[in-house]
């Protein structure tokens, strides 16, 4: 690729990335090595050199993110608690949201042509945009950033109050306030080392209630929020039946 051409895509990341920022920033120099060159399957040997100031970059983000998130709910809602405040925040805030709200942000235009390696990428990119947010303009722009950009295009505070973020969370509770005793046994079902694959089974009981259920998935934490969303169900069909 000619230096003419690498300059010319150059400048249109960059410019993909100020119309997401929503602003022209004073450090675009460290804007392209960060963003650009650290994804670009084409620099490999300057990769190295930006990952270290990218990953700064995400942790600052993420926790800026969380702290205006949590203004911003402690605002919105004055008399919930705060257990409640942080289900709220954590679906806001959750890989899969973060990476959904990348793509409506159109974060993966600065890939131009090249794969994604992985969505989660998309999450990670945000959370640096963020950080580097709150470095360029501060505190307060960085709020501004979030209000507009994120919470008040997308995401949906009514419809998230009613998702599940976790069947295993929703499951101990309700076996809690029900003074049920739950107990999950969780193991390795099979095992494939030639392909990589490993498969664990998750066996829930829930004592008082007649509730068993099963769940599979590729790691502990998956095969038990399957076997808690089969009780979930399990519970909901019965309530409905009793209604």
């Amino acid at each position: 690729m000619s230096s003419n051409t690498k300059k010319h895509e150059d400048s249109i990341i960059v410019e993909r990335l100020i119309k997401i920022l929503g602003f022209c920033p004073k450090n675009t120099e460290f804007l392209k090595k960060v963003f650009i060159y650290n994804f670009s399957t084409k620099r490999k040997n300057l990769n190295q050199n930006y990952s270290v100031h990218f990953q700064r970059l995400e942790f600052l983000g993420d926790s800026v993110l969380n702290t205006i998130i949590s203004h911003f709910l402690c605002e919105k809602f004055p008399d919930k608690k705060e257990g409640e405040l942080t289900q709220i925040r954590s679906k806001i805030v959750c890989r899969r949201n973060l990476n959904e709200i990348s793509r409506k942000l159109t974060i993966t235009g600065i890939f131009l042509n090249q794969p994604i390696i992985s969505d989660n990428i998309l999450g990670n990119i945000l959370e640096a945009l963020i950080g580097f947010i709150y470095l360029e303009i501060g505190y307060k722009g960085c709020k501004n950033f979030v209000h507009q950009k994120i919470l008040q295009n997308h995401i949906n505070i009514v419809k998230l109050q009613n998702e599940i973020f976790s069947y295993k969370v929703w499951i101990i509770e309700w076996s809690q306030k029900n003074k049920f005793i739950i107990n999950f046994k969780t193991f390795r079902e099979k095992e494939d080392k030639d392909k990589n694959i490993i498969i664990y089974l998750s066996e829930l009981t829930i004592l008082g209630c007649g509730i068993q259920t099963e769940g599979r998935g590729s790691s502990k934490k998956k095969s038990e929020e399957m076997s808690a969303k089969e009780a979930y169900f399990f519970v909901k069909n019965k309530c409905s039946k009793n209604t």
